[in-house]
């Protein structure tokens, strides 16, 4: 769960820190003072995309930093592998940006944006306006059916996919050997000159890039040793030279000082100093001596001989761009033509080979769409037992699985349909379901998944959006049931939800500076009935209003804390 957040310049939001416990924490606050800032600092921490608008006007740019506690292995894993430090605690931050690049830290160490996306799946589950567009796509609707079969569908979709990808390999294999004879044989003609033409060079791995620094040296050879051998000279002298070589100034510099350094242990510093150089310069002339001697080593190889090697393997430059791509074409040609010219193989029993992988493939589909079907049964009808909960008692939820070709995703297309009440016929849930209705299956959803799924902290902005009433008391009523096994995190709009937390922060605007600011702070009791009071009536003072909010305080406290459970 997340135990702390800070938030700074990050929209309307100027600086803010807030603690936040296990249980139920509704985020409210006035119509632009910045509610959606505090999902956006989760999304950040979560690893997706934002753009540089983020930032607070003025600022150069945005902090989040996140505390989470009671961290998963594979979490702490990930992190350290990163280069970070985790133990049952991990600090994650995120930065962005007016000019420049965002910055991620996970456990202290600056870390790629798509570590924070990869851990982000056991730290939060983020619900918002966008999720529900996603829940209308079938690919996300089979990747929820298949998350509510748990580990059971997992390992049979596991079973299916790999036996799909040997099914597909096996029929490219055997489409390859059962080409015409005249195209295989002109292939096999093809790669038999190829390897010729590769073997008669015999290329060796590194040779072209060594013999292109071995070019430039032989190509500036006389160049190369009068400067070198001069650089030597200079340093030890030379017998044609009558000139002082450096180290034996160096040498009567020592001495001169070692008739005075007595009087000064400065002196005796700089002349230690010196003795350093001493052995640093004659160090660089045996380097210089032994480069030298490497141009000995070359013994006959010229420059002719070694471009000449050159040309040799450039003229393989169409089976690759240097000696490593050469290489590798040379392998993976052998491979191929050693398929090819399988001749003697028994066509039938390729035949036979391909209809055994199909079949297997098509056992595991059967298997992987029965358990599929089992799961949209039960998955199906305990989101609908949960609608009822919602004030929607008629609504419907089904996952229909219809035939298709094998993907690599089995042999069903899955369809999540919505009916809203039991005389209408169900259809595609994005096509008939209204914005309050995809709010309350969302959620529906997430108190099923619960049961069975160890998701740390759920957060939802407006999950009660399009709704009120007493939908809007049930919305409530379930949020605080999925609390009982998790953090939950709500940004909302409607009292009848937020009476129902067990935390209650908001987001205060203030509008007298030159700019809006806002932060962020958690409520007393007597503070929840004030703001559950504007959100009523838009009027804190109200006396009427007060008494609502606290009746509503009250009823959701004596619910929670009754003798019957949640339902």
């Amino acid at each position: 769960m997340i135990s702390e957040l800070r938030i700074s310049h990050l929209g309307v939001i100027a600086e803010a820190e807030v603690e936040l416990s296990t249980g139920f924490t509704v985020v409210t606050g006035e119509t632009g003072a910045g509610k959606t800032m505090f999902v956006s600092a989760l999304s950040l921490l979560m690893g997706r995309k934002v753009g540089a608008g983020v930032v607070r006007k003025g600022a150069e740019k945005a902090e989040v930093e996140g505390i989470f506690s009671a961290v998963t292995d594979s979490v702490r894993s990930r992190i350290e592998e990163a280069g970070g430090s985790a133990e049952d605690e991990a600090i994650i931050s995120r930065t962005v940006a007016q000019k420049g690049r965002a910055r991620a830290t996970a456990g202290g160490r600056t870390v790629p944006i798509s570590v924070l996306t990869e851990i982000s799946d056991e730290l939060i589950t983020l619900h918002g306006q966008s999720e529900q567009l996603r829940l209308k796509g079938p690919a996300q609707q089979r990747q929820l059916l298949d998350a509510a079969g748990g580990p059971e569908l997992a390992a049979v979709a596991d079973t299916y996919h790999a036996a799909f990808e040997n099914w597909r390999e096996t029929q490219a294999r055997v489409a390859r050997i059962k080409d015409s004879t005249a195209a295989r044989r002109e292939r096999i003609l093809w790669l038999n000159g190829c390897l010729e033409a590769i073997d008669k060079v015999r290329p060796i791995p590194g040779e072209d890039e060594a013999l292109t620094a071995q070019a430039a040296k032989l190509g500036a050879a006389a160049e190369i040793t009068q400067a070198v051998g001069s650089a030597h000279d200079l340093l030890l002298g030379s017998e044609l030279d009558d000139a002082g070589a450096a180290v034996d100034h160096v040498h009567q510099a020592i001495s001169a000082l070692s008739d005075v350094e007595s009087a000064d242990p400065e002196l005796a510093r700089i002349k230690a100093a010196l003795n350093d150089a001493v052995l640093r310069l004659s160090d660089s002339a045996a380097e210089l001596s032994s480069y030298l001697t490497g141009f000995d080593e070359l013994g006959e190889t010229s420059l002719e001989d070694t471009e000449a090697r050159r040309a040799e393997l450039g003229s393989l430059a169409a089976y690759g761009q240097d000696v490593a791509e050469v290489l590798d074409f040379e392998t993976r040609s052998a491979q191929e033509l050693a398929e090819l010219e399988a001749d003697d193989r028994d066509l039938g029993r390729l035949d036979a080979e391909l209809d055994e992988a199909r079949s297997a493939m098509e056992a595991a589909g059967s298997a992987l769409t029965e358990i599929r079907t089992a799961t949209a049964t039960s998955f199906s009808r305990a989101v609908s037992a949960e609608l009822a909960a919602l004030s929607m008692p008629k609504a419907q939820v089904t996952f229909e699985l219809t035939e298709r070709e094998p993907t690599a995703h089995g042999c069903d297309d899955v369809r999540l349909t919505f009916a809203p009440h039991d005389s209408s016929v169900g259809d595609d849930i994005g096509k008939v379901a209204s914005g309050g209705e995809l709010s309350r299956v969302m959620l529906a959803i997430e108190v099923v998944r619960a049961a069975g799924e160890a998701i740390p902290t759920y957060v939802f902005d407006e999950v009660d959006a399009g709704v009120g009433g007493k939908a809007a008391i049930e919305i409530g009523r379930r949020l605080a049931k999925l609390a009982e096994n998790a953090q939950v995190i709500v940004v909302t709009h409607l009292p009848q939800v937020a009476a129902w937390a067990d935390t209650h922060v908001t987001i205060v605007k203030d509008d007298d500076a030159e700019t809006v600011k806002s932060g962020v702070r958690k409520l007393s009791e007597d503070e929840r009935v004030i703001e559950l009071s504007r959100m009523l009536a838009g009027m804190e003072d109200s006396s009427s209003a007060k008494a609502h909010a606290a009746e509503l305080l009250d009823s959701a406290r004596q619910v929670k804390t009754g003798s019957v459970a949640l339902t």
